[in-house]
């Protein structure tokens, strides 16, 4: 019993912590979790007239943990959603972008991206944080 309990508690130390983040200066202030929802899957780019970016990391697990936590879908189920999306020509496909580049991409305002949350760095604000 003991193993099972350690082994539960060492899975929810592993797993990511998944905040959303922007640039400190951007006027992006918290934002629900259903407008964290729109903006990645592409039902919205506005917040308060404000056209937002959001950025896609290519680490799977972080990703997956992501459409999980955040989005409330399975991985394959996000990835067929957009690939309706880009089927029907309603939107291109989004890039995942590499750990160097999501830091680059975050020096730009109104720019969003998930991160782990231990992975915080001074220029940026949390906007999104699960509870």
């Amino acid at each position: 019993m003991k193993f099972i309990v350690s082994l539960l508690l060492a899975i929810h130390l592993l797993s990511a912590q998944i905040v959303v983040v922007t640039n400190k200066n951007s006027q992006l202030n918290l934002l629900q979790k259903e407008i964290v929802q729109y903006l990645y899957l592409a039902k919205t780019d506005k917040v308060e007239s404000l056209k937002v970016k959001p950025i896609l990391s290519d680490d799977k697990n972080l990703h997956g943990e992501f459409c999980n936590t955040i989005l409330s879908k399975s991985e394959s189920e996000y990835n067929s959603y957009w690939a309706r999306l880009v089927f029907t020509g309603r939107k291109p496909i989004e890039k995942r972008l590499e750990w160097n580049e999501v830091v680059k991409k975050l020096q730009e305002l109104n720019t969003i991206a998930y991160i782990d949350k231990k992975d915080l760095r001074e220029e940026w604000k949390i906007i999104y944080e699960e509870n």
